[in-house]
């Protein structure tokens, strides 16, 4: 089992790194491209793709556990929404949703769509025309949109957002993810090894205050690590082409270990107590949304969302703390440290 989640977890890693590398080598071969395909290619490709794809799936599990409740979520507009929502960002940094300042900076288009998402499912409801559950079905409905779609387009957002300089919100992605990821792993160690109170026994009996606190710890110290390292290797790699898509191999390595730290904090925070701070928000908020997933799971009387992977579970238990945790780094790095 345990060999199984680390092979797992890696192979995950693995996959998230190579769609961002892949990501940005796109958005810097489209640098010369004219037209709107390559301000679209430029704010992302990979990425936004992929993120709208493992949504998508996540709806389709949270779809059928909402039915196990009986609920009858209007699914194929759930569906269309999620994916509006989440694209949506992409869209607006390229400008194709507008060249106005709130079109583009992604503000304007999300509320359009929220709007519409409450017009739609009363629309939609007095088609149906069965009274019976209408209140069920609608917050069903309203469930999938805002939790997966509107949560999801943060991710998105992080990428593509037209305040984030280039390939950086890749990096920014990346490095969130990353962080968020750790939790799981230390939480998952250090509540095997340590592991003694339960942390929320009647909604996730297998965690524990110690692995809750040993996912803190560890999402701190990997934060800390790459600022640690952007420290040691700004300036210090010397230019390697990779030869197979003619990038800068150590100048990605650069880009990404920087981008945690390309300003100082105007409030005068230290790089690395920024990152620190970042680690324990991204731990907290993903914990937090793991026991969110976990709470549905446990009213549908079912172990996993899916079986993807087996003795792993479904994509929500892959993405149930990103979910949470992304909004927040999008937040942090953006709006309150300017990093990019």
């Amino acid at each position: 089992m345990m060999f199984q989640r680390i092979a797992y977890g890696a192979l995950a890693i693995a996959v998230t790194v190579a769609l961002v590398l892949l990501d940005v080598v796109v958005a810097e071969w489209s640098t010369d491209l004219e037209g709107p395909f390559g301000d679209l290619l430029r704010r992302g490709s990979v990425i936004p793709i992929a993120v709208t794809v493992m949504i998508l799936l996540g709806a389709v599990e949270l779809n059928r556990l909402l039915r196990i409740k009986t609920a009858r979520p209007h699914r194929r507009f759930a569906y269309f929404m999620t994916a509006v929502l989440v694209l949506t960002p992409w869209l607006s940094a390229a400008g194709w949703l507008g060249h106005g300042a709130a079109e583009v900076e992604g503000l304007h288009w999300p509320l359009v769509w929220i709007f519409t998402t409450f017009i739609g499912i009363g629309i939609l409801t007095v088609v149906r025309g069965d009274t019976e559950g209408a209140i069920r079905d609608s917050a069903a409905t309203l469930l999938i949109i805002i939790y997966l779609g509107f949560l999801g387009s943060f991710a998105v957002q992080l990428r593509c957002g037209r305040d984030i300089p280039s390939e950086d919100g890749a990096w920014l992605l990346l490095i969130a993810i990353l962080v968020t990821r750790a939790s799981d792993i230390g939480a998952y160690f250090a509540g095997s090894a340590l592991g003694r109170h339960k942390l929320a026994p009647r909604i996730s009996p297998g965690k524990t205050v110690e692995g809750a606190v040993g996912g803190l710890l560890t999402s701190a110290a990997v934060a800390a690590l790459i600022v640690a390292v952007g420290s040691w290797a700004g300036g210090r790699l010397v230019t390697v082409k990779t030869g197979t898509f003619g990038a800068d191999l150590y100048g990605l390595i650069d880009d990404l270990t920087r981008s945690f730290a390309i300003q100082q904090d105007p409030d005068g925070m230290s790089p690395l107590l920024r990152a620190i701070f970042f680690g324990l928000a991204m731990s907290a908020t993903g914990q937090f949304g793991d026991l969110i997933e976990s709470s549905f799971k446990r009213d549908a009387h079912v172990k996993d969302s899916g079986e993807l992977i087996p003795r792993f579970g479904g994509i929500l238990d892959l993405i149930d703390r990103p979910m949470v945790a992304l909004p927040i780094a999008w937040f942090l790095l953006t709006a309150v440290w300017n990093v990019a």
